[in-house]
């Protein structure tokens, strides 16, 4: 019969960890430093173009992707002066780093 209460009856309670699931990071996470510690010493053995490849597929990990700016630039800006044109690539610059 359905449950049609609304109240929770059995499993776990609110807020508690799943156990086997906190035992799988913790396993994975000892496996990791492991490897960690013997990855310079693997990249060395490998071919130039392994090690690249190697290397390109960690590279997420590390560093943030980058999005592309693009500046729209109208034909009226020719007609600007070097110091409106300055302002104004300043300006586009500070909107870019805030999106």
């Amino acid at each position: 019969m359905a449950n049609t209460t609304g109240k929770k009856f059995g499993g776990r309670k609110a807020g508690v960890k799943n156990k086997t699931q906190s035992q799988t990071k913790e396993l994975l996470k000892t496996i990791l430093d492991k490897e960690i510690e013997s990855l310079g010493e693997r990249l060395e053995n490998l071919e130039p173009l392994e090690r690249v490849n190697a290397i390109a597929k960690l590279l997420p990990y590390i560093l943030p992707k980058q999005t592309e700016i693009r500046a729209d630039i109208k034909t009226e800006n020719a007609e600007m002066t070097s110091e409106q044109r300055e302002a104004r690539i300043a300006e586009l610059l500070a909107k870019a780093k805030a999106m």
